[in-house]
């Protein structure tokens, strides 16, 4: 499974967002895909719960909630989520793999943050670095993982 982009969403805006390979060729608007993206999510759960991810034809985008306390003493919740290729292992890896990582990260994210004021979204930008360790080679090619092997010093 190769993840393409992975991010945190809170009231449906990206404050944290990293694009590995991008799905679509197209120029996109950021903003308007994680409106929709979170609009999905509400109106799928107004229907059935709990709802743990989307497939197209191609990919797979994959969520996980979280509650967290922001600047105002509010419990609000975020979203983290994945894009990924869609694959027929999905549901093999998705509650033993998937799942845990994104906990994890929703973990580290709302200790991090917790109280913190989130119209300030520069202070989210190190917290990519923390996206690039969990997911680590689920976000390269499998060209770039041989690549990496044969190029590593022995």
């Amino acid at each position: 499974m190769l993840i393409r982009e992975a991010g945190i969403l809170f009231q449906g805006l990206p404050i944290i967002f990293k694009s590995y390979h991008r799905a679509s060729k197209e120029k996109i608007n950021l903003i308007c895909t994680s409106g929709l993206m979170s609009g999905l999510l509400t109106f799928a759960e107004c229907l059935m719960e709990p709802v743990e991810y989307f497939e197209s034809s191609k990919y797979t985008i994959i969520f996980k909630k979280r509650k967290i306390i922001d600047y105002f003493s509010i419990e609000q919740e975020v979203v983290a989520f994945l894009v990924i290729d869609k694959d027929e292992r999905l549901e093999k890896y998705l509650h033993k793999t998937v799942f845990p990582l994104l906990e994890k990260l929703l973990k580290k994210f709302t200790s991090q943050f917790k109280g913190c004021n989130f119209t300030k979204a520069k202070q989210f930008e190190k917290f990519k670095r923390t996206l690039n360790i969990l997911f680590g080679t689920g976000t390269l090619t499998f060209e770039e993982k041989v690549a990496s092997i044969l190029l590593s010093p022995k």
